[in-house]
């Protein structure tokens, strides 16, 4: 997949990316441009990328639909993992 065929929210973002890291091409790299993004595009990333790595709409649905499942985890006790 080549740049002038990304949805421009993508150009826009690979762009800020880059502007960050000069280059980027490893998944530890992309992690760290990840990481130095402000949380609004951070956000914008999570909420767009399903769509950037053609995971369908009815497969997030189903992610969503499954969360309430682990909700358990989310307890005082089991909060030193959250960081793991």
């Amino acid at each position: 997949m080549n740049e002038a065929s990304l949805h421009p929210f993508f150009r826009l973002l690979i762009g800020e990316i880059l502007a960050k890291i000069p280059r980027v091409s490893t998944v530890q790299e992309i992690s760290q441009a990840i990481e130095h993004l402000d949380v609004r595009d951070q956000m914008r990333l999570l909420h767009d990328l399903p769509a950037y790595l053609k995971i369908q709409p009815d497969d997030v649905a189903w992610l969503k639909v499954a969360e309430p499942a682990f909700e358990f985890w989310n307890n005082p006790e089991d909060a030193i993992y959250d960081e793991l």
